[in-house]
């Protein structure tokens, strides 16, 4: 159950990354690596094809397992507002009996169909990154799931590729706490169907999103 929260938060981390990451490049055009500076300043939209999010769960102590969630949704707008949505019927652990049970107990899918990420960026401190150029930096976003939202931060790596085209991901695995959502019975449920002597509740999730200028 944890392992989901945490997939979740990571998702969240990584819009957050994405929407830092969206901005001009207007360095020194003596610079090999320069790129253009383009007018157009958004919205930018999540390359869904070239983007994805996995986290790993631990049951019985030592069995690890991944999954993942099949479909994200996020933008950017050009004054840096950023969105990020997790369409929780998505989640794929690889297991048909499993995935179910998850959106049944876990995370009550016909209540709570999503997780979202929302932040607000200065995409003024990344205009002048070349292509192929990195950062690291330090995003703050609200997470919301199962109901209940919460306030975080997560360091994520933001790289330019090319003018319109930036890629985010997470610096260190982000960890994610059914407790902190309210999910806490889900996991206990889930636990009991399977017949498990326990559930790691805390999830590390990573992930590597793509941004496109439209």
């Amino acid at each position: 159950m944890k392992t989901c929260s945490k997939f979740i938060n990571a998702f969240l981390c990584g819009a957050a990354a994405l929407v830092l990451v969206a901005c001009n490049n207007d360095h020194a055009r003596g610079n090999a690596n320069f790129t253009p500076e383009v007018e157009a300043l958004g919205p930018w939209k999540l390359d869904t094809d070239n983007s994805g999010m996995s986290f790993v769960t631990i049951k019985q102590s030592n069995l690890a397992e991944i999954g993942t969630f099949k479909s994200l949704n996020g933008t950017v707008t050009a004054d840096g507002v950023a969105e990020f949505i997790i369409v929780i019927d998505s989640i794929d652990t690889n297991n048909d009996i499993r995935d179910p049970r998850m959106r049944q107990y876990l995370f009550k899918t016909d209540k709570y169909p999503y997780i979202s990420v929302n932040a607000t960026l200065d995409l003024e401190a990344f205009k002048d990154m070349e292509t192929g150029e990195r950062r690291t930096t330090l995003l703050s976003y609200n997470l919301g799931m199962h109901g209940q939202n919460a306030e975080r931060e997560s360091y994520v790596m933001v790289t330019r590729l090319g003018v319109n085209k930036v890629l985010v991901e997470n610096k260190a695995p982000v960890l994610i706490d059914a407790s902190d959502f309210g999910l806490e019975a889900g996991v206990e449920k889930l636990r009991e169907l399977a017949g498990l002597e326990n559930i790691t509740p805390t999830v590390p999730v990573t992930f590597s999103l793509v941004f496109e200028r439209t």
